[in-house]
């Protein structure tokens, strides 16, 4: 190894990590580095290769993470920049080749260290160009998708999807786009094998297993809902602040009652993302909440409880028709899907939805001493109504 590499602070980070661990950021960075050696060795090559090999790298990231190494070298080397939290960490600060700081409970500083800035600065540009020209960013735009709108699918259910995909995008033969999407950094970061089965996950969901098993509460959902490839691009575009449906009846709704309610540029978009993220998170309390943080945070300066009321309403019925992972994608307002789902009194999600109002969100709003539409026998401001009242 040459004397200046063996001073290298990648080596240092890469050090620190345990064996299993550089064997996945072996994986995914691509480096054709032997395993069957010391871990000092395996560290020196990793290091080596990651040094001397920027583009060949460069071009195994996710688009997002090239796009913040973008920001960052525009920023220039050791100049940090503020992030709002994400969902998940970009691969960069996973393995600590960029620098951060998590100590502001309000956000992230990121910066790129001097000599990370070196290795990158003069290919950063061409590796984004390349990933626009030759389809790669639009794959993984797809693919992430395909995986936000499921939450998590089978390995084969995955491909099946993919290949609609691929027969609209019309840029590859078969052969070629198994071969680009076996490499691609989606299927690197998502999989996970399951009860001897391998599956793969939106980059989101920290406990894929617990959707597969929880799947197993509603037997009478069947089939995956049915997407098409542009739906696919639409869910996996701005990472890490995915969203989906702003062009229904629904979202158009809620984009202009956030507006009106002062969220604009990128808090809009964030406070989007959020509704997405908590309207998955059935039968937790705290998602309930959650849910509905965008209006009840700026509850003061609404003029009326009849706005709030209506603002309330509008956040329910966008979060009921998004697509749920606990659902095999099917939203809970879709009326060919209750027919499946409610089908008998002893349903696990009739159970779920008497109790949890979260997960019943398609329930109409009625007047408050009503008995609530659900069945349950209380009124509806007790019931379904109580997030309203």
């Amino acid at each position: 190894m040459r004397p200046e590499l063996r001073k290298s602070k990648i080596l240092s980070t890469l050090d620190s990590f345990p064996r299993v661990e550089l064997e996945d950021i072996r994986h995914y960075f691509g480096a054709d580095v032997p395993t069957r050696v010391r871990k000092q060795e395996f560290v020196d090559r990793l290091g080596a290769y990651i040094v001397e090999k920027p583009q060949e790298w460069l071009g195994n990231m996710l688009e997002r993470d090239l796009r913040l190494l973008k920001l960052l070298v525009d920023a220039g080397p050791e100049v940090p920049l503020q992030f709002a939290y994400p969902d998940f960490p970009t691969v960069l600060e996973s393995v600590k080749l960029v620098g951060s700081d998590a100590s502001n409970e309000d956000y992230r500083e990121v910066w790129i260290p001097k000599e990370l800035y070196d290795i990158v600065s003069p290919y950063i540009d061409e590796a984004i160009a390349k990933g626009e020209a030759d389809g790669s960013f639009e794959l993984d735009r797809a693919a992430l998708g395909y995986l936000n709108l499921y939450g998590v699918m089978t390995l084969d259910e995955f491909y099946d999807r993919m290949l609609d995909y691929n027969d609209w995008a019309g840029r590859w033969n078969v052969e070629e786009f198994t071969r680009e999407l076996a490499a691609s950094p989606v299927l690197k970061l998502c999989r996970f094998d399951f009860e001897g089965e391998p599956w793969i996950s939106a980059p989101g969901i920290f406990d894929p297993e617990g959707i597969v098993v929880g799947r197993r509460d509603y037997p009478s959902i069947g089939e995956l809902q049915f997407f098409r490839p542009q739906d696919a691009l639409e869910a996996g575009s701005g990472s890490p602040d995915f969203v989906y449906g702003l062009g229904t009846k629904e979202g158009i709704r809620l984009v202009s009652m956030l507006d009106n309610l002062g969220y604009s540029g990128a808090g809009l978009v964030r406070e989007e993302h959020e509704i997405w993220m908590n309207s998955q998170m059935v039968g937790r309390e705290d998602a309930a909440e959650a849910i509905f943080a965008s209006v009840t945070k700026v509850q003061d300066d609404i003029e009326s409880f009849d706005e709030y009321n209506e603002c309330m309403e509008i956040v329910a019925a966008y979060a009921n028709s998004l697509p749920k992972w606990l659902l095999k994608g099917h939203s809970s307002d879709e009326a060919n899907c209750l027919k499946v789902i409610l089908q008998s009194e002893d349903d696990p999600l009739r159970a779920l939805i008497k109790k949890n109002p979260l997960m019943s969100l398609f329930v109409p709003p009625s007047p408050m001493d009503d008995p609530c539409p659900c069945g349950s026998g209380l009124s509806y401001r007790f019931c379904h109504g109580r997030k309203l009242s």
